[in-house]
């Protein structure tokens, strides 16, 4: 069976992992990076699966069930910022000094390893350092601060953003109307995850009103206006960030040329008739800035505070 079938894109990691299989040049650690939302687990879980049923055939019956005995996933516990030490030495390490139980690895995926704590980050170098010899630890990450002695100990494999025709195509794919296809795809901004969540037209729509309705208020509004919009993107600040990036995009499009049918969002040429000046530069540096920093949604930093600064750059921009 192939694993990987259903992984959009990333063709470049996909044809190593399949080589080293094929070859049996299997790393004890790999490290896979790349921004959220883009198929690093999915990836990871079919490395795993596939290395497993490599040498037990029956394996797909057990994953089927999530109950393959080789396999475990470390993942943050739902009510801590971070992975913890204890998740490292009393889960992880005891497991993987166990003989393998069907097959020849055992298979050990950390997601969100980027949320590591320094204390479980540097018992999990004490494992990379001197791995059991049966032993595969995949790590999946949307930031490189890993500690740089865990990063020279695993093989690097670098994971990119969709390009929005290929998230078009997977979305039509799964029976999703065209047009909001279109829309969703743009939007995601290359995450595929995100575009999926967009696809719900009541979450769509939600989205569109309150941040278009943040962007009026902004250029209409006083400075008390970058507190109320930090609050308001609470309540969904991944989808809200997405959204406004892509109206000060399309405000920045449509001064320039004129044209609605340009526009990911033709509603924001409405928006752009309400600034007076020229404000190119100004909106190319917030949408970068707050690009940069909604890839902080994914640390353990307060969302309140990044929530902060994407509204003053939003202030910066368009007031």
């Amino acid at each position: 069976m192939d694993y990987f079938s259903n992984i959009v894109g990333q063709n470049k990691a996909i044809s190593l992992l399949k080589k080293s299989i094929k070859h049996n040049s299997i790393s004890h650690a790999y490290l896979f990076l790349g921004p959220a939302g883009i198929g690093k687990m999915l990836t990871a879980e079919a490395f795993a699966r596939s290395v497993i049923q490599s040498g037990d055939p029956e394996a797909q019956l057990y994953f089927k069930e999530n109950l393959h005995p080789d396999l475990q996933i470390i993942n943050r516990l739902e009510n801590k910022s971070m992975i913890g030490k204890e998740q490292i030495t009393k889960e992880l390490e005891p497991w993987l000094g166990l003989k393998p139980y069907r097959t020849s690895r055992r298979v050990a995926i950390i997601r969100d390893s980027h949320l590591m704590s320094q204390e479980a980050a540097n018992a999990l170098l004490k494992t990379l350092e001197e791995p059991p010899e049966h032993a595969l630890i995949i790590l999946v990450s949307d930031d490189s601060n890993l500690l740089e002695t865990i990063i020279s100990r695993c093989q690097l494999l670098r994971f990119f953003n969709h390009n929005d025709h290929e998230i078009e195509k997977y979305l039509l794919n799964r029976q999703v109307d065209p047009d909001k296809a279109r829309h969703a795809s743009r939007l995601g901004q290359g995450s595929i995850s995100l575009a999926l969540r967009f696809v719900e037209e009541e979450a769509l729509q939600e989205i569109w009103a309150v941040s278009s309705s943040m962007v009026e208020q902004m250029i209409s509004g006083e400075k008390v206006e970058i507190f109320n919009t930090a609050e308001k993107m609470e309540r969904n600040p991944d989808l809200i960030s997405n959204m406004l990036v892509t109206i000060l995009r399309d405000i920045n499009i449509f001064k320039k040329t004129g044209r609605e049918e340009l526009l990911t969002l033709p509603g924001s040429a409405r928006i752009a008739q309400l600034l007076k000046e020229d404000r190119s530069l100004l909106l190319i540096e917030a949408i970068g800035n707050i690009m940069s920093l909604k890839t902080y949604y994914r640390s353990n930093v307060n969302s309140l505070l990044i929530n902060m600064n994407i509204s003053y750059e939003l202030w910066k921009a368009v007031k």
